[in-house]
C-alpha cells in the first residue's frame, strides 16, 4: 500500500548532522521540533551502520536501548513505513548507504507512483472524452464503449 501525503518542507539554517537528523525525523513525523525520539535515535544508529555497510537487529537495538523487543520492532516499523529503512532477513539496514541517496530512492518511488497515477488518469480522460464523444452524435455510449 502506497500513502501519498505532499507536504511543503523548508530546509532548516543549520548543517550539523544531529540537527538534520532531527530535521529530518520531523518532517517524516517521527518526532517533534522539542524531542528527540526513539525514531531519531534509531534513524542515527542506522546512518552510522550505512556507512560501514552493516544492518543491525531487533535484538541489538533492544539490548542497546534496554527496550522491549516488541517496542524496537514498532519504532523500526515506524521508519520502514517512511521508506528510509528496509528489512532483509533478520536485520534492517538504511535504505542505502548514504542518506542522500535513500532519498533518492524514496524518489524514485515516488515518481513511479504518480506515474501509475497518471496512467490511470490519461484512462479515464480517454472513458470520458469517449462518453462526451458519444452524446455529441446521438448516442448514449455504455461502459464497453468507453473502455
Amino acid at each position: 500500500m502506497v500513502k501519498i501525503i505532499i507536504r511543503s518542507v523548508q530546509r532548516p539554517n543549520y548543517n550539523s548532522p544531529e540537527a538534520l537528523i532531527h530535521w529530518f525525523c520531523a518532517e517524516f513525523n517521527l518526532s517533534d521540533e522539542n524531542n528527540i525520539s526513539m525514531e531519531e535515535q534509531i534513524l542515527k544508529e542506522f546512518v552510522n551502520a550505512a556507512y560501514n555497510n552493516h544492518g543491525l537487529s531487533s535484538t541489538e537495538l533492544s539490548s542497546e536501548h534496554e527496550l522491549a523487543r516488541s517496542t524496537v520492532i514498532y519504532h523500526l516499523n515506524r521508519l520502514i513505513e517512511t521508506g528510509l529503512l528496509v528489512k532483509r532477513g533478520r536485520r534492517y539496514y538504511l535504505r542505502a548507504n548514504e542518506l542522500s541517496k535513500a532519498i533518492e530512492e524514496m524518489q524514485l518511488d515516488i515518481e513511479r507512483e504518480m506515474r501509475k497515477m497518471m496512467l490511470a488518469a490519461m484512462e479515464f480522460d480517454r472513458a470520458m472524452n469517449a462518453r462526451a464523444r458519444g452524446r455529441l452524435h446521438g448516442h448514449q455510449p455504455t461502459m464497453q464503449d468507453t473502455v
